[in-house]
């Protein structure tokens, strides 16, 4: 009679038991059903927002949307983007999620100019680019050897220095000390220039040679001045006495062309806190 009884007691327990945890996980689903569907706030473009823009508080506004029209990666919280760039336009209305903007460092290249400066790239080849070994953020002289039209060789100059490397081929970023075999074979070179500058290295790049030498990174830039660029028959480029001040507080000396009207060339020679 006992031993029936006790058996009677554990099952009447466990019966209980098992609706309690039964009910238990009826009662989460429905919970979070509800919450799968409660209203929830993001972040929307309170105007348009153009593609690279950096993003601030007064492009952002904060609406309620149903929890089945919000994107899992919707931003929530409009301190965390400010001051973060737009990938791409963004229409007004239009949720911002974190796929759709990014920070500088991670943008693409018009995010990393500097203000006033030009992206302009060259052909270069494995002896060019000094083996394959230059890589994205490396100061670079441009050197120029002119066409030989005598019997004497013609001498190299360069027209270019400190210049900055801003991509090998489309790599903006190695991720390791040591290029990819792809990576050290790219065909074109990316460097940040100023409008003349670039005008300069355009006309060189259809009528000489370009060479590039690295430039150690404890040297000033401004430790050695431009030099002059010899074409038969005597036209010349050449430095000339105009200082003007570049952009990111660069020290900038002037060039002066000669092929064939003359017009004055900045060229890079020195760096934020690093002059002679």
């Amino acid at each position: 009679m006992n031993v029936r009884r006790t058996t009677l007691i554990v099952a009447v327990v466990l019966a209980i038991g098992a609706g309690w945890l039964t009910l238990s996980y009826l009662s989460a689903l429905k919970s979070q059903s509800q919450a799968a569907g409660a209203p929830r706030q993001v972040i929307v473009a309170a105007t348009e927002i153009p593609a690279r823009a950096p993003i601030t508080l007064a492009m952002l506004a904060r609406v309620t949307r149903p929890a089945s029209a919000v994107d899992p990666d919707a931003i929530t919280d409009p301190k965390t983007i400010v001051g973060s760039l737009s990938l791409i336009t963004i229409p007004a209305g239009a949720t911002i999620t974190a796929s759709k903007i990014g920070r500088p460092a991670n943008a693409a290249l018009p995010v990393r100019l500097q203000p006033g400066m030009r992206a302009i790239s060259i052909q270069v080849d494995k002896v060019k680019s000094v083996s394959g070994l230059l890589q994205p953020g490396d100061r670079v002289d441009v050197i120029a050897v002119p066409p030989k039209s005598t019997n004497q060789p013609p001498p190299a100059a360069t027209i270019l220095r400190g210049v900055r490397v801003l991509a090998m081929g489309d790599t903006l970023e190695y991720s390791s000390a040591t290029p990819s075999p792809d990576e050290a074979n790219s065909t074109t070179i990316t460097l940040e220039v100023t409008p003349s500058q670039a005008d300069l290295l355009a006309m060189a790049d259809v009528n000489t040679t370009l060479r590039l030498a690295l430039r150690s990174p404890r040297e000033k830039l401004s430790s050695l001045p431009p030099e002059t660029l010899r074409f038969p028959q005597s036209d010349t480029v050449g430095p000339a006495p105009a200082v003007a001040q570049a952009p990111a507080s660069a020290a900038v000396a002037s060039s002066r062309v000669e092929h064939p009207r003359e017009s004055s060339v900045p060229v890079i020679d020195g760096s934020q806190g690093d002059r002679p």
